[in-house]
């Protein structure tokens, strides 16, 4: 797997949001390249074969002067946004600001859902193998104590959606059984 950066003029001390999000674009196979001139200037670009192109751009809020590129300070990191333009229109595949994630954590969520944008891997939540419920074992017998919800963005939303639907679908069902009218001794259960 290739990538491509631009020589880091920044102090060696300070830690950068590029190297976060190559490194999470790398652990999905998204291959990428630093876009320099042009339109495109600051941002990483995805380079997959047969698909769109997805631009991914760091936003950074510091002495309130809201910067944006692809590496900046990790200090003051409001979030990533991956966007795709494609001839119909623009599409946002990831929106960081919103979720309000630290660096790490907003550059895999938003790797995540450019891989599956992309059409990579299927979302796969790695905190709770898709369970919704993290398990917390207790530090020096490794039973398990507990669980907690899941924190990882994508998860959330996702157990939301589910919870909405079922709340829909129990709501129909209770409208139905309120509607019906027995017709008999053999029309409802217990029979």
């Amino acid at each position: 797997m290739r990538t491509f950066s631009l020589t880091k003029t920044a102090p060696a001390n300070q830690a950068r949001t590029g190297a976060v999000l190559r490194a999470a674009l790398d652990r999905h196979g998204i291959t990428h390249r630093v876009c320099g001139d042009g339109v495109e200037r600051g941002c990483l670009a995805t380079t997959m074969e047969g698909a769109p192109r997805v631009y991914i751009t760091a936003h950074n809020s510091s002495r309130h002067i809201v910067r944006n590129g692809y590496d900046l300070p990790e200090a003051g990191h409001i979030g990533f946004t991956a966007v795709v333009t494609t001839e119909t229109g623009t599409s946002l595949v990831w929106n960081g600001p919103d979720a309000e994630l630290p660096p790490a954590q907003d550059a895999e969520s938003c790797a995540r859902s450019v891989a599956a944008y992309l059409g990579l891997s299927p979302f796969f939540c790695p905190s709770c193998h898709d369970y919704g419920q993290v398990e917390i074992f207790h530090p020096s017998t490794d039973a398990l104590t507990g669980h907690r919800p899941c924190e990882d963005v994508l998860c959330a939303r996702r157990g939301e959606r589910r919870a909405a639907h079922a709340a829909t679908a129990r709501a129909r069902h209770d409208a139905e059984q309120a509607a019906h009218e027995c017709t008999g001794h053999s029309c409802c259960p217990p029979f």
